[in-house]
């Protein structure tokens, strides 16, 4: 069960990217990532009632700094989707958020086989390989742009290692605290410093509604996955999600990838797995 629900949680964190970096395009990232977090935050009231057994403030507050953590890695993720190829920056940020905490399990005790290793050794070739700039899809890769994919990578793998301390019966009410912080920050920042309103986001309202929705419903099915599944595998997993991102940009964007890059996501993918497998 673990594993498919991470799968799945995979496919959804890559369309909620593709969406994000989509909506990104249109209007400022702080935009897109406030007012997905407004919707993200409606689901999850909504489901946390009839999901969760209990409700502890420990949970909720473990979920509120998680989320502020998700939020910077969100928010430099966006920014590079908008700035640089989806199907660069996606497998960066994936390979991080895969190893932080993979690191995280070895620190604490655990113990990688060799197969693992093999893994983290063919990510780090594959940052490599993804890092190298793409012709034919017009786009830069600049080291901007490969430093904020990593960084965002690092944001989300503590995000994960947070959601992963928490209680299974509260869940899903630390993605509420998650997105409770996350909204009341952002919307501040939103209406006072920025003076924004409505209408600087209607341009991308549908995409922000899907980048909320699928973002938000990821992180709440990472939270089950990770309750049923050790952190690692499901953390790893669901770092698969470049798939349906690329794939999305292909079919939606048309994006071309050179063959040393798609070379790259191959390997990058072909890492998760043995890293999820060991």
């Amino acid at each position: 069960m673990a594993v498919i629900l991470g799968l799945i949680t995979a496919v959804c964190f890559g369309a909620g990217d593709f969406f994000g970096g989509l909506s990104a395009k249109k209007t400022s990232v702080i935009y897109v990532v406030g007012f997905s977090h407004v919707v993200g935050l409606v689901g999850a009231l909504i489901a946390a009632p009839l999901l969760a057994d209990a409700f502890t403030w420990r949970d909720f507050g473990i979920g509120a700094v998680s989320g502020a953590l998700g939020a910077v890695g969100v928010l430099l993720l966006y920014r590079g989707l908008a700035r640089g190829p989806m199907a660069v920056v996606a497998p960066l940020t994936a390979i991080m958020s895969a190893t932080v905490p993979a690191i995280w399990g070895v620190v604490g005790g655990d113990s990688l086989s060799a197969v693992a290793w093999i893994g983290v050794i063919a990510a780090l070739i594959a940052i490599g390989m993804a890092s190298i700039p793409n012709e034919l899809s017009g786009t830069p890769v600049t080291a901007a742009v490969i430093v904020e994919s990593l960084l965002a990578g690092v944001g989300f793998g503590s995000m994960f290692i947070l959601l992963d301390i928490t209680t299974d019966a509260t869940a899903p009410w630390p993605i509420v605290g998650a997105r409770t912080l996350t909204t009341a920050v952002l919307m501040t920042v939103i209406f006072t410093v920025r003076r924004a309103g409505l209408p600087t986001v209607r341009p991308a309202f549908g995409l922000i509604l899907m980048a909320g929705l699928f973002d938000t419903g990821s992180n709440i099915l990472f939270l089950f996955a990770a309750n049923v599944g050790d952190l690692s595998v499901v953390a790893v997993l669901s770092s698969m999600y470049p798939a349906s991102t690329v794939v999305l940009a292909r079919f939606w964007l048309n994006e071309r990838m050179s063959r040393l890059q798609l070379g790259g996501l191959v390997m990058a993918l072909v890492a998760v797995a043995l890293i999820a497998s060991g």
